[in-house]
């Protein structure tokens, strides 16, 4: 998986669901889909593209992560 300095294309962000300890956020932007994280240096982005190619990422993330796994 590659992370990449999150790029913000001046439409509104907006998060409709976050991993269950807040690590992952699931982002639509401009039409676009992206997952997010915080990173040492800023918001970190990977997946941007259509819907299906950003859920896979999403559900592969959540279903990977302890955290989730565990509450699940």
């Amino acid at each position: 998986m590659r992370w990449e300095p999150f790029e913000r294309l001046g439409e509104r962000l907006r998060v409709t669901e976050t991993s269950c300890c807040g690590e992952y956020e699931w982002v639509c932007q401009g039409g676009q889909y992206l997952v997010l994280r915080h990173g040492e240096l800023g918001y970190e982005e990977a997946g941007r593209g259509t819907y299906r190619q950003a859920r896979d990422l999403w559900d592969e993330l959540v279903h990977r992560h302890d955290h989730c796994a565990t509450t699940s």
